[in-house]
């Protein structure tokens, strides 16, 4: 038996009257934590809910959410959480593919999903339900659906033993403590929120929960709760600097992870955090969310790479015919261990292509130094062939993020006549500036080789992102698609 709702149960028994979830005004010990989960059982077994059983829910972070996890894993169902931001024929898709028995909800969804649709308003909780299902290790626990950002979302299948396996990284690569104070603001459909619940609720840690991230809320519950960790992808850590320029004390450690963020970005967050213990992070939903981390010892050092494999993975970088890269050559990052999920719901061909000899094949590129760091390079996918030469839209970001004006970038290859492909980048402005697409180029061209320097650069308000923080370069290529068809003079 191996059910990862037995977390709970420990922790509970060893902190029962710690506090250990905090939403809004509402303050819950262990203890209390725990009575809600089994309550939400017996509701969820009066409706039916049994083993194998898939419980959704469509929401922002709430209680109710994690809650659900908790007890769906007690009766040994499998729990799936969807993107909030999707639009209701997007949710559909989800629903058709793994056909949920219950679906929970707060807000309302239009037309017939086919599955029981249950808004959180609705529900009354009343009983207790100690129910605890003996679940292999091997049983599947959560079905988290990728974001889609290049394909149809994926649903991969994390098992009981994924979970409990990530657990050993949290406190020996993350430095997770029983004394932490740690700010949910991530997204709980998302693995990495899910992830950090999970480690906190295992240290006996106190969680403050957001329900969408929200800088001016962040900055006012750092201060309330004096909260010691924060986990955020570069863009949050940035917009936290232009909303305050005071000191965030109490702040101990923070984690970066899903992009790059430039010299000049860290030197103005670092401000607001003094003496922070800084780490990189990469990882995937894949892996439970297991990959790498750069150590704070390491960080001033490196702060571009990623830093090495967490303890419990095995990571190597292959060519295209299998063999391993060298060091300094750039190969696909391939990652095994207990921490590699199960497979894709529903689709046995690509688990077998993605998932081959039980290496997870990552699509992502990186090098590693004479020393074992690894620093990401791009996404296989993400590589701009112009003109017979190779770009890592990456290196042309970095590059980009160095101009005092730019406060986000990305590089993607757009369709050209010429080029094939034209590197092209789409940057937003820092709060103040001012920078014409035409000035960033020029700026740019002392830098880099030719070939690499953007046939265009286009400035825009915003960029759109993924539930991680990732910029959606999939939506930048269908929207802007067709800029040197329809002007040949791209050139």
């Amino acid at each position: 038996m191996l059910n990862i709702a037995e977390i709970l149960d420990r922790s509970a028994e060893k902190w029962p009257d710690k506090i250990f979830i905090v939403f809004n005004e509402e303050k819950l010990t262990f203890r209390e934590f725990q009575d809600r989960v089994r309550s939400w059982v017996a509701f969820l077994r009066k409706r039916g809910i049994k083993p194998g059983d898939i419980v959704s829910v469509f929401s922002r972070n709430r209680l109710e959410v994690l809650e659900l996890w908790m007890a769906t894993s007690r009766i040994g169902g499998l729990f799936s959480p969807y993107n909030f931001n999707l639009k209701d024929e997007e949710l559909r898709v989800l629903i058709d593919d793994c056909r949920p028995s219950l679906l929970f909800t707060d807000r309302p969804i239009s037309g017939d999903l086919g599955t029981v649709v249950m808004p959180f308003d609705s529900v009354v909780l009343g009983g207790t339900d100690d129910e605890l299902h003996e679940s292999e290790p091997d049983s599947v626990s959560t079905l988290l659906y990728t974001s889609g950002t290049e394909s149809r979302p994926k649903g991969v299948m994390n098992t009981h033993l994924n979970w409990y396996s990530a657990l050993v990284s949290s406190i020996h690569d993350l430095e997770w403590k029983h004394e932490d104070v740690f700010l949910l603001s991530i997204p709980v459909y998302h693995v990495a929120g899910l992830y950090t619940f999970l480690g906190f609720m295992n240290v006996g840690g106190t969680i403050i929960l957001e329900g969408t991230p929200n800088p001016a809320e962040i900055i006012s519950l750092i201060t309330r709760h004096k909260v010691t960790y924060l986990i955020f992808p570069p863009t949050l850590f940035i917009a936290l600097s232009q909303f305050t320029k005071d000191a965030l004390s109490s702040v101990k450690k923070c984690i970066s992870f899903g992009a790059f963020i430039s010299e000049s970005q860290f030197d103005v967050v670092s401000r607001i955090f003094p003496g922070v213990r800084w780490r990189n992070y990469y990882g995937m939903t894949e892996t439970t969310p297991m990959g790498t981390t750069l150590q704070p010892e390491d960080f001033q050092e490196r702060k571009e790479s990623i830093g090495l494999p967490h303890i419990n993975i095995s990571l190597r970088l292959a060519r295209d015919d299998g063999s391993n890269a060298a060091e300094g050559e750039i190969g696909e990052i391939l990652m095994k261990g207990p921490t590699v999920a199960k497979g894709y719901f529903g689709n046995n061909d690509l688990t077998r292509k993605t998932f081959a000899d039980g290496w997870v094949h990552t699509g992502d590129l990186a090098r590693k130094d004479k020393d074992g760091f690894l620093f990401f390079v791009d996404r296989k996918k993400d590589i701009i062939r112009t003109g017979g030469e190779n770009v890592s839209s990456v290196e042309v970001e970095r590059e980009l993020l160095s101009h005092g004006s730019v406060a986000e970038a990305a590089a993607v290859g757009i369709p050209h006549p010429y080029w094939l492909e034209a590197v092209t980048a789409f940057v937003t402005l820092k709060k103040g500036h001012d920078a014409k697409g035409d000035e960033i180029i020029d700026y740019l061209k002392p830098k880099m080789a030719n070939y690499k320097v953007p046939k265009k650069v286009i400035v825009l308000e915003s960029l759109p992102h993924n539930a991680s923080g990732k910029i959606l370069k999939k939506a930048l290529r269908e929207k802007y698609g067709d800029i040197f068809t329809q002007d040949n003079r791209g050139a």
